[in-house]
């Protein structure tokens, strides 16, 4: 049998540019990273948790499948001296890094994938060497041409050691894009039962998603159907996105059209939100300069009642006395 061949993909940030796309394989099209991006950001939720806690995953549809790994850039790059950590693992305000690394196979041919990283849990061997993507950027700056533009990988063969004798797709049912795609099964995480998970959506002939070792509460709102939670004690069933999201999101009957509508539907709730609070602060400017330009005119003019009634302290402070108007029935002449 042929291997397989891999293409990197990373999804991280540098020492002075904010999270994107760092590499992508050289046949992406836009399609393609809309599809990738909503499972690759899901991982990244409740980023406080990564520490000494990598979460694995791996999502394919009919063209692709996907696995990586998000984690500390730190726990990555462990093996280095504690100098280069402190460099490659904080961004320029001293922020800890966490990343998305992963390998991207092509599935026109074959959706069983028998070469392929293996599940080692906190041992990060196969994808160490990714990080060297981001160290090629790492000090690019904004003002600099195609910062954020991705750079090319190319697809080429790679040894990963896999066993898959003790594979048993009886002992556990995946779910699957076919099955239950608006429900999420969850699994308690421990080493084994990762391990299976993981062997299984490798050999899963159809399109799915797993993510496993997830440290705290499940990820919510999240395109993968199948997880693996450090407090689960029993295995359940629950909704992929929550109620309060369902009178949102217009229900596709294709899933991977419904996660890229959810994703572009975030895009541009977070995008009005920031245009409302720019207007709101705004109109606050405007009001205070106009308070401002207020007060001014208000200073600057007499006031009605000095003009009309003459403050007889400052009479007598300047030595002037003020003859008062005649009245209307007092027919003085002044000449």
């Amino acid at each position: 049998m042929s291997k397989r061949e891999w293409a990197a993909i990373i999804y991280g940030r540098s020492y002075h540019l904010d999270f994107r796309f760092i590499t992508v394989p050289d046949n992406f099209t836009e399609q393609d990273l809309n599809w990738a991006s909503p499972y690759i950001i899901a991982t990244t939720q409740q980023a406080r948790n990564l520490t000494n806690s990598p979460r694995w995953s791996m999502f394919k549809n009919d063209d692709y499948c996907i696995v990586g790994v998000t984690c500390m850039v730190r726990d990555l790059i462990g093996q280095l001296s504690e100098d280069s950590i402190k460099v490659m693992a904080k961004d320029d305000r001293g922020r800890p890094l966490y990343v998305f690394v992963g390998y991207v196979t092509q599935l026109t041919h074959d959706q069983n994938i028998q070469n392929f990283p293996a599940y080692t849990e906190n041992c990060l061997d196969s994808f160490k060497i990714l990080y060297q993507e981001i160290a090629k950027v790492w000090l690019v700056k904004d003002y600099e041409q195609d910062t954020r533009n991705p750079l090319f990988s190319q697809y080429q063969p790679l040894s990963f050691a896999v066993d898959l004798s003790a594979t048993n797709a009886q002992i556990l049912q995946l779910n699957d894009r076919s099955k239950y795609p608006q429900k999420t099964y969850l699994w308690p995480s421990f080493t084994q039962q990762n391990n299976l998970l993981w062997l299984i959506s490798a050999q899963c002939l159809k399109a799915t998603s797993t993510c496993l070792n997830i440290k705290g509460n499940a990820l919510i709102n999240s395109p993968f159907l199948n997880q693996t939670i450090t407090q689960l004690e029993r295995f359940k069933i629950q909704d992929r996105i929550i109620a309060a999201k369902k009178s949102q999101i217009e229900l596709s009957p294709d899933p991977d059209a419904q996660i890229n509508s959810s994703f572009s539907q975030k895009i541009s709730h977070r995008a009005q939100e920031d245009i409302d609070l720019t207007l709101q602060q705004a109109a606050k400017v405007a009001t205070a300069s106009q308070e401002l330009i207020n007060s001014f005119t208000d200073w600057s003019k007499p006031s009605q009642s000095n003009q009309n009634q003459p403050n007889s302290s400052n009479e007598a402070e300047f030595g002037f006395k003020i003859k008062k108007a005649a009245s209307s029935s007092d027919h003085q002449d002044w000449f």
